[in-house]
């Protein structure tokens, strides 16, 4: 299931040519409209709960929402929330099967219970404290694509961090000048960034200065991106000791190096130019792929494909993509391709643009059936067409 942001892409056809997104439930647009703003009020209701300092002020905050509200699906979902507040883990399919007991789910065809499916992944999902921006992402998944690429500026409007809301905490050590000084290219630390993931980027940062911060969300993360980085740089602070964060810092310091050694003066390139001339444009395609692709597809390609080929493209490859691939992956897998990324090399432009291009048509040969038997060949959505085109052309 998607869950976060899609990157920005080029098209070239205007935005009211461009096809609809299909989805598996039957709403028109007056009640795709209504299940939206259900979805805002709930979103906002638990993000008010998590941002409390305190557990009886988010309870308390939460108690009014569901004195507000009228339906019974939604109060059924705030309380438990409130009762699964402590709850480290939900088991799998636990909230499913509260829906299910409690008469709200499972009576109805698959097709008209889209608002159901969007509140059980809702509560799922703020059970495990996830981020409101996750949770309005993948709840307006269910949606259709129109409405999800578009909540994006209600989503800044309500979750933008507040300029000089948190303090800053400084860890002693070389990084923050090492990255702001210049002798690092910026593509070098933007695949870093890809490689490391959102957690160790968000402990580095969180004993950075204000500055360092700014500069590494200016080269890495779209707005929604930049601001769930916030977000985790702040819990980050709160979670980890001074000497985790001194850790988190040397190890993304380790992983620069390893990356790229030399500096502008050693490789004689412009600090615009991307590590071993990987273009944007394969970063973004690849990058919108992984996020473009339905979930059940996106586990089988990545469960059927070599893990070293996985492992290549990680290289080239958006946080926010990276983290959609490996929740698509069982821990097995993962482990698997950990390895394969561990033991690789750093490709060049050319050698990870045949890797992408095996990927696409590892993705392509997903869309038709192995044997006539089989029927017709599955639906190739335009968007996915066009990313695969983009791929499988360049030379």
């Amino acid at each position: 299931m998607p869950v976060h942001a899609k990157l920005p892409r080029r098209s070239d056809r205007r935005p009211a040519e461009q096809e609809s997104w299909p989805t598996i439930f039957e709403s028109g647009s007056r009640r795709t409209s209504a299940y939206l703003e259900s979805a805002k009020r709930f979103v906002v209701a638990v993000g008010e709960y998590q941002s409390k300092s305190t557990h009886n002020p988010g309870e308390a905050g939460l108690a009014g929402a569901m004195r507000d509200e009228k339906r019974r699906l939604y109060k059924f979902a705030y309380s438990l929330i409130v009762s699964g507040r402590h709850a480290s883990a939900s088991p799998v399919g636990y909230v499913r099967s509260t829906f299910v007991a409690a008469g709200l789910s499972g009576k109805a065809p698959v097709q008209e219970e889209c608002e159901v499916e969007m509140i059980i992944a809702g509560t799922d999902l703020a059970l495990r404290n996830v981020h409101p921006i996750i949770i309005m992402r993948t709840m307006t998944a269910f949606l259709g694509f129109s409405v999800f690429d578009a909540v994006e500026k209600w989503l800044t409007e309500h979750f933008e961090v507040r300029k000089g809301f948190d303090e800053e905490l400084i860890i002693p050590g070389d990084l923050p000048d090492i990255l702001q000084e210049g002798s690092i290219l910026k593509g070098s630390i933007s695949q870093t960034i890809r490689l490391a993931g959102n957690q160790l980027v968000a402990a580095t940062l969180a004993g950075c200065p204000r500055k360092t911060i700014e500069y590494i969300k200016s080269i890495s993360c779209s707005r929604l991106g930049a601001i769930l980085l916030e977000s985790e740089i702040m819990d980050a602070r709160n979670r980890l000791s001074s000497e985790e964060l001194s850790d988190a810092q040397n190890a993304f310091m380790e992983l620069l190096t390893s990356i790229r050694p030399g500096t502008e003066a050693d490789s004689g390139q412009d600090l615009t130019d991307g590590p071993r001339d990987i273009e944007e444009g394969l970063v973004s395609d690849i990058s919108n792929l992984i996020l473009e692709l339905d979930e059940h597809l996106l586990k089988l390609v990545v469960s059927n494909i070599d893990p070293k080929i996985v492992a290549s493209l990680i290289q080239a490859m958006e946080p926010i993509a990276h983290d959609r691939l490996f929740s698509s992956m069982a821990s097995s897998r993962s482990k698997k391709v950990l390895d394969a990324l561990e033991a690789s090399a750093p490709l060049s432009g050319n050698e990870l643009t045949r890797k992408a291009q095996m990927f696409a048509q590892k993705v392509l040969s997903e869309f038709t059936p192995r044997k006539k038997t089989l029927g017709k060949t599955l639906p190739l959505p335009a968007t996915i067409r066009q990313i695969l085109s983009s791929i499988l052309s360049r030379e």
